[in-house]
């Protein structure tokens, strides 16, 4: 399904518009009007900065990867920085910080420090996901008993049943998720961080106007970011989580 949003530009000064991948992942990624999430609404806004409207097709992510990394839509939002997604796509500047952290039943005592500490665990994955180098290299070796499924609801379903131990999910989408579920009560999630990363605009490599629409979307997000657009939109949208995991200070880029 696509949702166009974008700002109404002057008949001699239409731009086409871009086309972009998107999925639920509320609050920052979702398929409700006006906005789509806050970090969609960041970019729209970033996009009509320099007067190129947007247009989001929702789909479930490993569908809206594809659909991109194919070219059939310019690009997605928002990804974190992987090698095996730099093989097809150019990354933006970071537009937020994220964590993940680890949530689990309120009826289980947890507590960790390290990633060993996970070893005795049963963990729920979702796949296309980027849970941190150290994380993953564990599960590759088969340190960590990982059950990976398609979607975040499912691993939280399995989470309420017993069926898994843990589940590593971002704290506003998971608690959102949780409610939506009729979850909330049942499960919770330990405060330290599994990973600390930063989500990105990605556009396909196999659209030949990528890279100018990379520079163009990079020049609006810097004049968000310098004017505090960008920080008043994820400090209202989020005001449950402390800033300092949500706005970005220093430029991080992704990069071979």
């Amino acid at each position: 399904m696509a949702c166009a949003l974008a700002l109404p530009l002057q008949a001699d000064e239409a731009a086409p518009t871009i086309r972009l991948t998107n999925g639920h992942w509320p609050p920052y990624m979702e398929n409700t009007p006006p906005h789509y999430g806050v970090i969609s609404q960041i970019v729209t806004l970033a996009f009509a900065k320099k007067d190129i409207p947007v247009s989001y097709g929702f789909f479930p992510w490993s569908r809206a990867r594809l659909l991109a990394e194919k070219g059939r839509w310019d690009g997605s939002v928002a990804w974190t920085c992987r090698k095996k997604l730099l093989k097809h796509f150019h990354f933006s500047d970071p537009i937020v910080a994220h964590n993940y952290a680890l949530f689990h039943r309120t009826s289980m005592d947890f507590d960790w420090e390290d990633v060993k500490d996970l070893e005795s665990y049963r963990i729920g994955l979702t796949q296309d996901y980027n849970y941190g180098e150290e994380f993953e290299e564990a599960v590759a070796a088969g340190t960590i008993s990982a059950d990976v499924t398609t979607s975040d609801e499912s691993n939280f379903r399995k989470l309420a049943a017993g069926r898994i131990d843990l589940f590593p999910m971002e704290p506003a989408v998971g608690m959102g998720m949780l409610k939506e579920l009729g979850l909330s009560g049942k499960i919770t999630f330990h405060t330290a961080p599994l990973q600390s990363d930063y989500l990105y605009l990605i556009l396909s490599k196999q659209v030949p106007e990528s890279e100018r629409y990379l520079e163009k979307f990079n020049e609006g997000l810097s004049e968000l970011r310098a004017s505090g657009r960008l920080e008043e939109l994820i400090t209202t949208s989020l005001p449950d989580l402390p800033a300092r995991y949500l706005v970005v200070e220093d430029e991080v880029q992704c990069v071979e």
